[in-house]
């Protein structure tokens, strides 16, 4: 039996393929496409409006304290002052392992769970790369409540002045502090947040093992804090909020009297040991964590 003569001579369609030629962009392009996708991951960007509600809100509850500040300074000038820059992150410390519970397993989570991960990899981009660029984006999404709040407050307190040159030169002393403090504080709860997350199976356990970490260490703490004497000295290395404004006040200057470390002897250089402890461990777990990754 023979074939058709159609079916014994194929038929080539050119379906229009082409080859791409446009620049190539290489490590670089590949850690910065990372680092812009997983900051619109962190405020919801490009998703539902039901998943800008944790980041937005809690971008809008962080400035809130800072508006309060401008307006009474405004109204009553110097006779009230609602926050100050050293005590503004614990004044809204709450917020801050909200937002990390909510956005760090959004960053890491599927990526693993969904097993893309060799996507990444196959793509002029290193684990080291990966983890980098996801560091760096939820670091960028923190300074959005660790530093921009406290910058408005930092921008009010000059404008709201009768005189402005003066008011400036008063105030910029502050400004090395307000930027440090806010960048530590994003580095490295950022990393918590993020090891954190990479180890487990699903977004909901991620999250709720984040804020266990952080509201189990507060109730510890404030318990010791309570009981006094040498559990005292303990009691803020049970919070990481707690050793990283005890590494502010070492670092910068000016105490948060509701802190456990007011009510602590500990050195306060200990505080910055301990801050760089979180942050190597942190950074351990996620660089051994993606380094058992296959390919």
């Amino acid at each position: 039996m023979t074939a058709p003569p159609d079916a014994a001579s194929g038929t080539i369609y050119d379906i229009g393929y082409r080859h791409y030629t446009g620049p190539r962009l290489g490590r670089r392009g590949a850690i910065t496409a990372v680092i812009g996708s997983a900051l619109r991951a962190a405020f919801g960007l490009g998703r539902s409006g039901r998943s800008k509600i944790i980041p937005w809100g809690a971008v809008i509850l962080a400035v809130l304290p800072a508006f309060v500040a401008i307006a009474v300074r405004v109204l009553a000038g110097e006779i009230l002052e609602v926050t100050t820059y050293e005590t503004y992150l614990w004044d809204i410390g709450s917020l801050l392992p909200i937002f990390l519970a909510a956005q760090a397993p959004e960053l890491v989570v599927n990526d693993i769970r969904h097993h893309v991960l060799p996507l990444y990899f196959s793509r002029p981009m290193s684990r080291l790369d990966y983890v980098g660029a996801k560091l760096a984006a939820l670091s960028l999404a923190m300074l959005a409540l660790t530093l921009a709040p406290v910058l408005l407050l930092f921008a009010g307190k000059v404008l709201a002045a009768q005189d402005v040159v003066g008011a400036l030169g008063d105030e910029i002393g502050s400004l090395p502090g307000i930027v440090g403090n806010g960048v530590m504080h994003a580095v490295v709860l950022a990393a918590i947040g993020l090891a954190i997350s990479c180890l487990a199976g699903r977004r909901a356990y991620a999250a709720g093992a984040v804020l266990a970490l952080f509201l189990i260490g507060g109730v510890i703490g404030a318990i010791l804090s309570e009981v006094g004497g040498t559990l005292a000295d303990i009691a803020p290395f049970t919070n990481p909020l707690t050793i990283l404004d005890g590494a502010r006040e070492w670092l910068f200057g000016g105490s948060a009297p509701e802190s456990p470390v007011g009510v602590s002897n500990v050195p306060l250089p200990i505080y910055g040991l301990a801050t760089l402890l979180m942050l190597a461990l942190s950074s351990a777990i996620l660089f051994v964590r993606y380094r058992r990754i296959t390919a």
